[in-house]
């Protein structure tokens, strides 16, 4: 996900639009609220955004226009509409114009801060996608486009042996053996405090969540690709 997830909230009801506008930025979000498609034209004039929050009745040109003109001119835009119309008629029009999700008022802001979740995560799952991830098995480096993780000698085992395994995925006792662990109960904790360091350090390259995925009562599995560098 971007450092911060760029919203643009129309809505035309000033204290509802308030409300949004400081839920979502105590989220840590980048929001800016608008009271009609002129005033968020003139944003998009300087920068672009990622979400579009939008009201339905609006001065001037409704939310369904300025949806189907936003997406038309910018395919990649997700498009929450937040309406007080109810009716299946109108949830299919709006789908139809581009909305992502469709919100009937009243919305409370914990539930809107869901859906921007929501849509946050696809933002960032889709710019994982193209983050190439390399395991420099002589520095003890995990390199990604922008950064540089050090690893310790555990999890290049780990991040090698899982990555060369047939679907990604080894069984406990292959990896605690590998590991040089105890085959009991507390070998068994070793490698789970281990794998949840080694979470954190695929994050920090930019892995997707989950980079590795417990298979109950069989083992892990590694979720993103990792190109191995002798």
């Amino acid at each position: 996900m971007p450092a911060s997830l760029k919203i643009a909230i129309v809505e035309d009801h000033p204290d509802l639009r308030e409300l949004f506008v400081d839920y979502l930025r105590a989220q840590s979000y980048d929001v800016a609220g608008f009271c009609c498609a002129d005033d968020l034209d003139d944003h998009l004039a300087g920068q672009d955004v990622d979400l579009l929050i939008l009201d339905l009745n609006l001065p001037g040109e409704d939310g369904f226009s300025i949806a189907r003109r936003l997406r038309s001119a910018h395919p990649g835009l997700h498009i929450i509409m937040v309406t007080a119309r109810t009716a299946v008629e109108e949830r299919i029009k709006g789908y139809a114009s581009g909305a992502d999700l469709y919100l009937s008022k009243p919305v409370s802001p914990a539930e809107l801060g869901a859906a921007v979740g929501s849509v946050a995560r696809r933002v960032r799952d889709a710019a994982n996608q193209n983050t190439k991830l390399m395991l420099d098995t002589a520095r003890l480096v995990l390199l990604s486009d922008q950064v540089e993780v050090a690893l310790s000698k555990a999890d290049v085992v780990l991040i090698k042996s899982l990555a060369e395994a047939p679907g990604r995925k080894l069984e406990y006792w292959r990896l605690m053996e590998l590991l040089e662990l105890e085959p009991d109960n507390k070998g068994k904790s070793a490698l789970e405090v281990r794998i949840s360091r080694l979470k954190k350090k695929l994050a920090e390259a930019g892995a997707s969540d989950p980079a590795i995925k417990s298979l109950w009562k069989e083992g892990y599995q590694l979720c993103v690709a990792v190109q191995i560098d002798a």
